[in-house]
């Protein structure tokens, strides 16, 4: 009968699961980097992809540590 309204500006805190699933999306970003610096033939552009890979793994492993934190759901 009465609709449940949430206020303006107010979002539902992230769940463990969502938290880990975006972990898991930055986890295989940075293996597909990986396997394409590899392939390329100039070292700036391995070194670059390198780098990216490296970003990727560590907000995969801050989402990690923030899903610790969060509600399961």
């Amino acid at each position: 009968m009465f609709e449940k309204t949430q206020t303006p500006g107010f979002q539902r805190p992230p769940s463990k699961d969502s938290i880990l699933k975006q972990a898991d999306g930055l986890r295989d970003l940075a293996r597909r980097a990986r396997r394409l610096a590899e392939q390329m033939s100039m070292e700036s552009d391995q070194r670059r992809l390198a780098r990216y890979v490296e970003e990727l793994e560590e907000s995969a492993s801050r989402l990690e540590k923030s899903a610790v934190e969060a509600k399961a759901g």
